[in-house]
């Protein structure tokens, strides 16, 4: 009975994202393929908006935990580990390539084990992440905020803010 959620979610979540993704596959990334592959995964997540965007090749990890506006655009080999809830405001882009990770690891008595902790990661409308973005768990990025590529984010990010760099700060 403990697992019953897990298996429900699989079979009627995850799996079906992932035949969507193999039959959409074949197609470019483009604004109509993209708008038809958002068009197909909408129903598995847990709540979506008005014209979503994904990419080909995204990785999505518990999908009924991912919240989405309106004009959301998750671009292509993105994986969103979703797992501690995920909430994308109206108009935010993801940049190719890009982790948004909401669990880590426990370390009990120094070995990393695979049990994890979660904390939900928020992003602030019209917000844009570049390519190789990594956005790790319990991140609360405001309202149009810029992510440079390749950064990682760590730590809460105000709103109007740009920010680049490992670990990522402030940049004028």
């Amino acid at each position: 009975m403990k697992y019953f959620k897990y298996i429900i979610n699989f079979v009627f979540r995850d799996i079906p994202i992932h035949f969507i993704n193999l039959l959409t596959s074949i197609l470019p990334n483009h604004l109509i393929s993209n708008r038809i592959r958002g068009s197909l995964i909408r129903p598995f997540l847990g709540k979506c908006g008005r014209r979503l965007q994904i990419g080909r090749g995204v990785i999505i990890n518990n999908p009924s935990e991912l919240y989405l506006g309106n004009d959301c655009y998750i671009s292509h080999y993105c994986y969103i580990q979703a797992r501690g809830k995920v909430i994308l405001d109206d108009n935010v882009i993801i940049g190719p390539m890009s982790v948004i990770a909401t669990s880590k690891h426990i370390v009990e008595k120094g070995i990393v084990t695979n049990k994890g902790i979660s904390e939900p990661i928020k992003i602030g409308k019209g917000s844009w992440c570049g390519s190789h973005v990594i956005i790790t768990s319990g991140v609360v990025i405001g309202q149009s905020v810029i992510i440079g590529a390749g950064s990682v984010v760590t730590k809460d990010v105000k709103n109007y803010d740009k920010v680049a760099g490992v670990s990522a700060k402030s940049i004028k």
